[in-house]
This record gives structure tokens, C-alpha cells and sequence, in this order.
């Protein structure tokens, strides 16, 4: 039997517990910054790799069109939002941030088409 470990698995992985810890911190950053690109943004979920020094956020918009326009403005904040990670966790090293448009919106999106599409072949 291995000395000093347990023998039930982690809930979570690291990686997911820093992407979950990352997500918070910083919607709750995102809602606190006075940029107009921001104000219907919100985060929907962080990536991080294994070994933890990049992490990928996903953000949405509720304005499709205004998504190029938040996603520069975050670039342009990444440096504030990595301080309040670094401010608000007891993290050694913050990982490197990019923030990209969280693709299961538009997958859903393009699956409610496609339904709706059977459903009015259905119908006829």
C-alpha cells in the first residue's frame, strides 16, 4: 500500500481547480472594469494547461458583433485582471491569460438552427 496517499482520486485535477479559481476572479473583475466593449460580457469558463502556466478564457457576449470589440478590450486590460488573480489567490505564479469567444455558444446555436430546420420539414 503507498505511504501518504490517499486511495480516493481528487474531486478535481489542479488545471481545474486553478480554471475554476481564475473564472471567478476574474468575472468579478470584469464586472468592476469601466470599459463600454465590457458591458455584456460575461465568462463562461477557463482553460488551463497541465502545467499551468497558460490559461484560455472563454468569454461571451450577448451582442455577437460587439465580440471582436470585447476581446480587444481584454487584451488590453489582461495586465489588471492577471494583478487581481495575483492580488486575490494565493497562486505562486499567475499563468499568462488569452481570452478567446467561448465556441459552444455558436455550436448551440448552429444545432437550434438545424432543429428547427427538421422541425419545419417535419411539419410539412
Amino acid at each position: 500500500m503507498a505511504r501518504g496517499r490517499s486511495s480516493r482520486p481528487a474531486p478535481y485535477s489542479r488545471s481545474a481547480r486553478l480554471g475554476e479559481l481564475l473564472r471567478e476572479i476574474v468575472a468579478f473583475e470584469l464586472a468592476r472594469l469601466d470599459d463600454d466593449r465590457l458591458e455584456l460580457t460575461s465568462v463562461t469558463g477557463v482553460d488551463t494547461s497541465v502545467e499551468l502556466s497558460r490559461a484560455t478564457v472563454y468569454i461571451s457576449t450577448l451582442d455577437g458583433e460587439a465580440a471582436p470589440a470585447a476581446l480587444e478590450a481584454l487584451a488590453e486590460h489582461s495586465l489588471r485582471l492577471k494583478q487581481a488573480v495575483a492580488r486575490s489567490s494565493a497562486v505562486r505564479k499567475v499563468p499568462d491569460m488569452v481570452f478567446a469567444l467561448d465556441p459552444s455558444i455558436s455550436a448551440g446555436e448552429r444545432i437550434d438552427r438545424i432543429l428547427d430546420g427538421l422541425a419545419d420539414e417535419a411539419g410539412e
